[in-house]
């Protein structure tokens, strides 16, 4: 059959019926599948709303939750508020800002352009780095020495050290690094490189506006504003585990000087347009100064604190006493996220996200090799209520070096925590499960006396108990529900037998 080409005024016409036709019978099929998975789940549906409007009414949740089974998204909806001052009730399609989650985007963008052969994630970083970037550097580049240690002469992390955590480098947000407990204080020796001093000199310099706020902040820029090149190292690299943003905010310098683009150009082409993540951005200046549309069906920043009281004499209920918004600065997602948690998106699109990495890797250019490479267990950390669990690259997995069962990360940004587990199914990628919660309220209860751990629902005065994890901690941060609320609809939905026992 000869082929009718762009000259046969036929061929669009009938290309676009055909089309159409498509795409109604894409859409007829999608919809018998939700027709069918409801009528399969309509039990679990009705028991999984009923949990989570009760912690909505309770005033312990506010946020967006899915639930994939088999590859198929089987529960989506939003409970509590998008703006509680407003009266903006939360949707599905609400966007969040992601936080840590921007991690994996960001080891993605490094292990494209190791498959365009642009770079080897066991190279060296300081191969990568301009000294003319870095005023004061000098003409040999980079040469971090550890603190105590410096006999031992230049250290050489390489890109991949920096996706595993393990590159040594002196956090530059003061937390997660250095102490047991990830608090700083005087008595440290790194105090004296601590955000608050590299914050105050940048400030004298820059001002508060331009570059911090408009969304045009380098890589180069950051690092030069936070000294992080410029900072003796924690250990040897390779040596331990030790989370920090610098490591992902150089990776994105790397990222930058390699492709020639903003880190904001190359993510939005080369993973959010493939992917087509629809409502996912990467944003790093200042609310309300985002490019026009963009800001559409974003939440209020920040979070939300509810805070509760404790019962006279302990081993009663707590009762709910007021909700606060959450403290923020404008200036973090430039000065201290970016790569490292800049990223704004709702649930469905991360979502479709994990299912594109995990099952269609090509679709960003990435081998399968380079997915496993990047899932692979390599350091055990401790994730509350997540039992066994490693650091791959920019990823928490669960498994062995063999086989990567399931995958997760809880991102942390402004009052906001964004989380998504995926147990993943090998025999056919296409069919993993995945439970996600994207939560803007954090309640704090008090721990009481006699152990008890339950509030009065202002509802209806109804008691709900909860896990002893969620009373006590910081009274004005309030306490992470979403281990808690992933666990629990894990169990309810028959996942896995991996859930912790939080819920």
């Amino acid at each position: 059959m000869a082929l009718r080409l762009a000259g046969d005024i036929g061929c669009p016409r009938k290309a676009l019926r055909i089309l159409v036709l498509f795409c109604l019978s894409l859409a007829r099929i999608n919809a018998a599948n939700n027709t069918a998975a409801n009528s399969t789940y309509a039990d679990t549906i009705q028991q999984t709303s009923g949990f989570l409007q009760q912690l909505a009414d309770a005033k312990l949740l506010s946020g967006s939750v899915a639930v994939q089974k088999n590859g198929q998204l089987v529960y989506s909806d939003g409970f509590g508020w998008a703006s509680e001052e407003l009266g903006v009730p939360m949707k599905d399609y609400h966007i969040f800002p992601i936080g840590s989650n921007t991690k994996f985007f960001t080891a993605v963008c490094i292990y494209q352009l190791q498959e365009k052969g642009l770079l080897n994630v066991t190279d060296a970083v300081n191969l990568y780095i301009d000294p003319a970037d870095f005023d004061g550097l000098g003409n040999l580049g980079w040469c971090p020495l550890i603190y105590g240690k410096e006999q031992l002469g230049c250290q050489l992390p390489t890109i991949k050290q920096l996706l595993e955590m393990s590159s040594g480098l002196l956090p530059s947000d003061n937390m997660g690094c250095g102490t047991a407990d990830s608090t700083w204080t005087a008595n440290d020796w790194f105090w004296q490189y601590r955000l608050s001093l590299n914050e105050l000199l940048w400030g004298n310099v820059s001002g508060v506006t331009g570059n911090l706020f408009n969304g045009s902040y380098t890589a180069t820029q950051q690092l030069n504003a936070q000294k992080t090149l410029f900072r003796p190292m924690l250990f040897a690299p390779g040596e331990q585990y030790c989370y920090t943003n610098s490591n992902f905010n150089l990776a994105a310098y790397v990222v930058e000087k390699l492709s020639n683009m903003s880190f904001t150009q190359y993510v939005t082409e080369n993973i959010i347009k493939p992917a087509n993540l629809t409502n996912t951005y990467y944003w790093i200046g200042g609310q309300g100064m985002e490019p026009r549309g963009i800001r559409k069906n974003v939440v209020s920043i920040p979070g939300y604190v509810t805070t509760f009281r404790g019962s006279e004499g302990g081993g009663a209920a707590s009762e709910y006493l007021r909700v606060n918004r959450g403290s923020w600065w404008e200036g973090d997602l430039a000065y201290s996220a970016a790569a490292a948690g800049a990223m704004f998106a709702p649930i469905e699109d991360l979502l479709k996200w994990y299912n594109t990495f995990t099952a269609h890797p090509e679709v960003v250019g990435l081998s399968k090799e380079s997915l496993k490479n990047l899932t692979t267990p390599w350091q055990s950390i401790p994730v509350q209520g997540h039992g066994n669990v490693s650091f791959g690259q920019g990823i928490v997995a669960a498994g062995d070096a063999n086989m990567t069962r399931r995958i997760m990360y809880i991102g942390g940004i402004w009052g906001f925590s964004t989380q998504v587990q995926m147990w993943l199914n090998h025999a056919d990628p296409t069919k993993s499960d995945a439970v996600l919660f994207f939560s803007n309220l954090n309640p704090a209860i008090p721990a009481e006396s006699k152990g008890v751990c339950a509030v009065k629902s202002p509802a209806n005065d109804d008691t709900v108990e909860l896990s002893a994890s969620l009373c006590g901690g910081d009274p004005d941060a309030g306490k992470d529900i979403s281990t808690y609320v992933t666990d629990s609809l894990a169990r309810m939905w028959n996942i896995s037998q991996e859930a912790s026992d939080t819920a």
